[in-house]
């Protein structure tokens, strides 16, 4: 606050002083006074001190704008400066319009096809930051309790894998793990496990899946960046987006070779660093079932499709396959990416529903899906409507629903049947949620997720349940 301010703030606070006793010497000797003139003391009483408030004010903001032109050293020098501070913001907006519009013409330019993405604008250094192509597979999830920090190399370096293979449970900091491909690959080599990854993979198939440490350089954005990766630890980060183009960012930290003692040394280190600087966070959080009693809504169904279908998936497999998920997250990876890592692109199987109603996977082995009569009729109502079917129009689809089930158990149709069909069309119940969590069961079980979810039924709230599967690909004998 300047001088001026503080000598205009006290003169207003007696000028008011004044003009309150004036106005409370007024009031007391009313009767003194001519009662003709009585109402200009009322009025001088309220409007007067109001308006001395306003000129304070307005003085206080004018003694600042005084105080403003008298540090820069006149009336001239301040317009030209407010002109000046003008220019400069129109400047700044206009650039970033600018810099907006090129984006957007480069962005576009690229989804057309008319540039690839080695000509968009580098978002990487090449030197503490890489961009790999999402098809490598690799990437932090962060809902994991576990981060993974991933070796990588350009060239084999010997004495840093002999350290990897003597350490091969190395546990610096219980939120991070170190990944050392080629035994990640050794243990999901297991015939069960690599089955449940790759349900393609034929019984008697020996296939290894042989991926090195040089592997995630193979899916380097830039090729080249790989002469400038010797051999450290990555980070990967995914949903990054370059222009339209979205990729995986890899934090890259040098590691040296040296002693045992040296190189645990540095990735303490590591650690360290990428917990300060990506700050990827240690808590979770879990939603918990609505409370909503049964039959309030006419929608009770769809309001509860989603937490059904978001249950811990374990709770309605088999303990052979839990332990396989439970191998897969133990790893710090998630189980869809590790997926990817050895298939970017799945192969989906067709889905064969034989005269006897069996529903088989011919490209998976001849996999048998097998569930319960009422789930499997629920199931093929859905697969014969592509569209989808909406939750509450479920009464709709009462009589093809019996009549799906009588094919598959002919002689079964009888009064408890019935009544199971009732309530899975009445949206006011929760039937329909069960069986299409233990279809969703039937099928996870048996294969990965990411995979599993293009032969179940799933859809949003409010929206069509449906079965993704394209339906070149479902076969009716």
């Amino acid at each position: 606050m300047t001088t001026f301010q503080i000598i205009m703030i006290i003169s207003g606070a007696i000028t008011l002083l004044a003009l309150l006793l004036v106005s409370v010497y007024a009031f007391i000797h009313r009767n003194e006074l001519e009662k003709k003139y009585w109402w200009l003391f009322i009025i001088a009483l309220f409007i007067i001190p109001a308006a001395l408030l306003y000129a304070l004010i307005s003085l206080y903001e004018y003694g600042e704008h005084l105080h403003n032109v008298w540090k820069v050293g006149g009336f001239k020098k301040y317009r030209q400066l407010q002109e000046k501070k003008k220019k400069d913001e129109e400047a700044y907006w206009a650039e970033q319009k600018k810099i907006k519009e090129e984006h957007e013409r480069i962005k576009k330019a690229y989804l057309n096809g008319e540039i690839s993405k080695l000509d968009l604008p580098r978002q990487v250094d090449g030197i503490e930051t890489f961009a790999f192509d999402e098809e490598m597979g690799l990437s932090t999830n962060y809902d994991a309790d576990v981060k993974a920090i991933v070796y990588v190399e350009n060239q084999y370096c010997k004495s840093l894998n002999d350290f990897f293979i003597r350490h091969k449970d190395l546990q610096l900091y219980n939120k991070y793990n170190f990944i050392y491909l080629p035994f990640l690959c050794k243990d999901l080599n297991d015939g069960d496990l690599l089955r449940y990854l790759l349900p393609d993979t034929p019984p008697d198939a020996e296939k290894v899946l042989d991926v090195d440490s040089t592997y995630p350089t193979n899916y380097l954005w830039y090729p080249e960046d790989k002469d400038k990766i010797k051999h450290g630890m990555m980070f990967f980060v995914g949903g990054c987006e370059n222009h339209g183009a979205k990729y995986i960012k890899g934090h890259y930290y040098h590691l040296d070779e040296g002693s045992d003692d040296d190189v645990i040394n540095q990735l303490n280190e590591i650690v360290h660093k990428i917990h300060e600087e990506c700050n990827p966070g240690v808590l979770c959080c879990t939603e918990e079932k609505p409370t909503i009693s049964e039959g309030s809504t006419d929608e009770y169904a769809d309001e509860l499709f989603n937490w059904v279908l978001a249950d811990d998936e374990v709770s309605i497999l088999v303990d052979e396959v839990r332990e396989r998920i439970k191998k897969l997250k133990d790893k710090g990876l998630n189980d869809e990416l590790l997926a990817k890592l050895f298939r970017p692109k799945p192969i989906l199987s067709c889905l064969l529903i034989t005269k006897d109603m069996r529903i088989l996977l011919p490209d998976y082995q001849n996999m048998e899906i097998k569930m319960e009569p009422i789930n499997k009729a629920v199931y093929l109502l859905f697969l014969r409507h592509p569209e989808g079917i909406v939750f509450k129009h479920l009464p709709d689809y009462r009589k093809e629903l019996a009549e799906i089930y009588q094919k598959i158990k002919p002689f079964g149709l009888n009064d408890r049947v019935l009544q199971s069909i009732e309530d899975v069309t009445n949206p006011c119940l929760n039937s329909i949620n069960e069986k299409c969590a233990r279809i969703r069961g039937s099928f996870v079980s048996r294969f990965d997720g990411s995979l599993a979810q293009n032969y179940y039924i799933f859809g949003f709230r409010g929206e069509p349940k449906k079965i993704s599967l394209p339906r070149n690909l479902v076969i009716w004998e």
